[in-house]
């Protein structure tokens, strides 16, 4: 059996490796009934076993894994004729719900499939490599990281479509605008040229991609004058513009007003004071 145990950074509490490990197991050889103070996952890389949870009976072969959970009273065996060889990686953190959520695992379906045996030993063996007390904790957890997007992965095909391209485009948006980015920025994200992402705003919300890149913009920028310090100049370039004369005339387009006049005019507004007053 190959085993590394990794002791927990203090500085990393969403996410740090346990242990991590190795094993070739003996025809029969059975681990539990037993509970685990932090999440473990065993990943078969050949044979067969069987897992006792929850009160049912899951029989695994390569290619698939288990999931144990914190304070889970569970039970598993090698079979007799083909014991399995399984790695497995122990780990603790805030986000851990949250992930093995997201790649599609949960108490009621505590079993996951994942795409290559060969992959999965790679990621297993990376990590184990990573450990140690002399070891970049940060080049750990990015490991970490890889081995759980090697299960993700796996989740994402098996789980049907996938967000609309629309959606890609829109989040995008919403994550970049600020950084001046254009409407080929935004096809090349999704996947797809141009014309084509044209033609799906269109269709979806009436307008080119174009057009709503900048009401966004506009709508950020309008939010900033209404509810910070910022000076024009800093809404300007905080909203994704790069000329004031541009923004001033895009602005007044929209909102039949100049920044500036358009912040005067909320800060008159009795509920500019109500709503700063509540938050003060």
């Amino acid at each position: 059996m190959d085993e590394i145990t990794n002791p927990a950074p203090a500085f990393l509490d969403s996410l740090y490796l346990h242990h991590c490990g190795f094993e070739h197991c003996a025809p029969e050889h059975n681990f539990g009934p037993a509970i685990r103070d932090h999440t473990l996952l065993h990943m078969v890389l050949n044979g067969k076993g069987k897992f006792y949870a929850g009160g049912k009976c899951y029989e695994l072969h390569a290619g698939e894994g288990f999931l144990i959970l914190p304070g889970a009273v569970t039970t598993y065996t090698a079979d007799r004729e083909n014991p399995w060889y399984y790695c497995w990686v122990g780990c603790s953190g805030t986000d851990v719900p949250r992930i093995i959520q997201s790649c599609g695992i949960s108490p009621e379906q505590p079993i996951f499939r994942f795409d290559s045996p060969d992959r999965m030993e790679h990621c297993v063996a990376a990590l184990l490599d990573s450990v140690g007390p002399e070891q970049n904790q940060f080049a750990t957890t990015a490991r970490l990281y890889d081995f759980f997007a090697a299960i993700a992965g796996s989740f994402d095909r098996q789980a049907g479509p996938k967000r609309s391209l629309l959606d890609n485009a829109i989040d995008y948006i919403a994550r970049n605008y600020s950084y001046h980015i254009t409407v080929e920025d935004i096809a090349r994200y999704t996947g797809i040229d141009r014309s084509h992402l044209f033609r799906i705003f269109k269709k979806e919300l009436g307008c080119s991609p174009q057009e709503y890149l900048l009401d966004y913009k506009l709508s950020r920028a309008a939010l900033l004058l209404s509810q910070s310090t910022l000076s024009v100049t800093e809404t300007m370039y905080s909203s994704g513009f790069a000329d004031l004369p541009n923004f001033s005339k895009q602005f007044k387009k929209k909102f039949s007003c100049s920044p500036a006049q358009f912040r005067r005019e909320k800060r008159r507004s009795p509920l500019y004071y109500r709503d700063n007053a509540a938050s003060s």
